[in-house]
């Protein structure tokens, strides 16, 4: 496999700070025009935290590239990780919805490794791609998947097969 390299688009990012600023701007601007009582100014210097922590993340998922090659993934930016396929222990696949009735939504890749935890939003560039690649590296080492984690690969359209394999082995193993 050669490297490949994994990005949030500009446009995902532009997003996000056009919400990090709207927020920022809606919650400085009642304190500035108004006298608010001092409940209501701890719930805005609330928000305002909130909001700029969400501009911070976008930027640092602006600098941030995520490394995909043959013995590890490398994510590169503010904050530098990497994880050895070798060393892989968990990988989860979660979907979050943002209606009731499930649409909407977006999905998390989390890989765990000995002292390493990894995070990719489905807005990242060819999100199924490097979730693929991920599952072959899971099959390789013969990880199981849980229930929900297969469900949403199935949702993706990748293949899930391989996990009633490994079950299989493991039970196997312990034998």
């Amino acid at each position: 496999m050669m490297v490949k390299t994994y990005s949030y688009s500009a446009k995902e990012i532009t997003k996000e700070y056009w919400r990090s600023g709207t927020g920022v701007t809606l919650s400085v601007l009642p304190l500035l025009l108004f006298r608010p009582s001092s409940v209501i100014v701890y719930i805005l210097g609330s928000f305002l935290c909130l909001f700029a922590f969400y501009g911070v993340r976008a930027y640092g998922r602006k600098r941030m590239s995520i490394i995909l090659g043959d013995r590890a993934i490398q994510v590169t930016g503010l904050r530098e990780k990497l994880i050895q396929w070798e060393e892989l222990e968990e990988l989860k696949l979660a979907y979050f919805s943002t209606r009731r009735d499930g649409e909407m939504g977006w999905m998390q890749l989390r890989l765990k490794s000995r002292g390493d935890r990894l995070r990719v939003e489905s807005t990242i560039s060819d999100f199924w791609e490097l979730v693929s690649i991920c599952a072959e590296k899971a099959r390789e080492k013969g990880l199981a998947l849980d229930p929900a984690t297969v469900r949403n690969m199935q949702a993706l359209g990748l293949d899930t097969t391989f996990n009633d394999h490994t079950d299989a082995n493991n039970s196997e193993k312990s034998n």
